[in-house]
């Protein structure tokens, strides 16, 4: 009788097998897709890779992606794709597809975020993002898309007195003041007229075009800063478009490494511009108010 019943259980389990695949993988490893990232529509020129062999991408910027091989899911299946940001454990859905041949290929675009910089990417492919997803091999590293024009911001129009410094590398401004900004150093654009932008939020306000003679060249431009909320972020971008791909357009850098500088709202109290400065400056541990442009 015993081994009947086994000689049964034997039976079903064979006949299951031939219509259930069992997952061998545990959800957060890598899965048989591999990743492949392309700076054109028609997939012919991969992204360059670093030293860890991620993809380089610049943010705010589109690219044309595929995760080829992928076989842990039948027929018929429906699955997701994700990018994951690692910086802050994000699933940013991409995309979905339904499998129709085994191996799958995934093909899809995707435009890295603007405020994504100097980060690790993956993507993620699965039925769920709580408890049936793999990684695709290769990972993408977005790296700040910086020029080598270097951001100073004034408080006058001689632009002897420069704005406070956070931490030696951001300005702090109030909002519905005007600053005097200049642009030093860009090498990328050379005889010809480039436009410069406030990004901030998700809008791109266009401050105005500019010549630009032989390079290294320098800019000049004052703008009002907008009333905005409390700790926006706003970063200056120049070149020929404020969209699209290397090389239409880059951020300004700070002048101490190569990272955006960019220029945080600060409150105006009742004590007035100074005041608002003086309190702001004790709780954020600034040590110089005033700078003056090097000569």
């Amino acid at each position: 009788m015993q081994t009947k019943r086994l000689i049964l259980l034997i039976t079903i389990a064979t006949a299951l097998s031939t219509i259930l695949i069992f997952p061998t993988y545990a959800i957060g490893e890598e899965g048989t897709g591999t990743l492949y990232v392309y700076t054109d529509p028609e997939r012919m020129t991969l992204a360059t890779t670093d030293a860890e062999g991620r993809y380089v991408t610049a943010p705010g910027t589109e690219y044309y992606l595929s995760v080829s091989e992928i076989t842990e899911h039948n027929v018929g299946t429906s699955i997701t794709i994700w990018a994951y940001r690692t910086n802050t454990a994000e699933n940013i859905e991409i995309g979905n597809f339904e499998i129709n041949t085994v191996p799958f290929d995934a093909i899809f675009t995707w435009t890295i975020p603007d405020n994504w910089l100097d980060e690790v990417a993956k993507i993620k492919y699965g039925t769920s993002p709580e408890n049936d997803w793999l990684f695709a091999k290769k990972e993408i590293w977005v790296n700040a898309r910086v020029g080598t024009g270097i951001l100073y911001a004034y408080t006058d129009s001689e632009r002897t007195d420069e704005a406070p410094l956070k931490d030696d590398k951001h300005y702090l401004v109030l909002p519905l003041d005007t600053y005097y900004f200049t642009i030093d150093g860009i090498t990328e654009y050379e005889s010809m007229i480039i436009k410069v932008w406030a990004r901030y939020q998700d809008t791109n306000e266009l401050i105005g075009s500019f010549s630009v003679g032989t390079k290294p060249s320098t800019i000049d431009f004052q703008w009002t800063i907008p009333d905005l909320p409390v700790d926006t972020e706003i970063k200056i971008k120049y070149g020929t478009d404020f969209k699209g791909s290397l090389p239409t357009w880059y951020y300004a850098q700070r002048a101490t490494e190569s990272a955006p500088r960019l220029l945080f709202i600060i409150p105006e109290v009742f004590l007035g511009s100074a005041g608002a400065m003086l309190l702001i400056f004790s709780g954020l541990g600034i040590t110089t108010l005033i700078r003056r442009k090097k000569t």
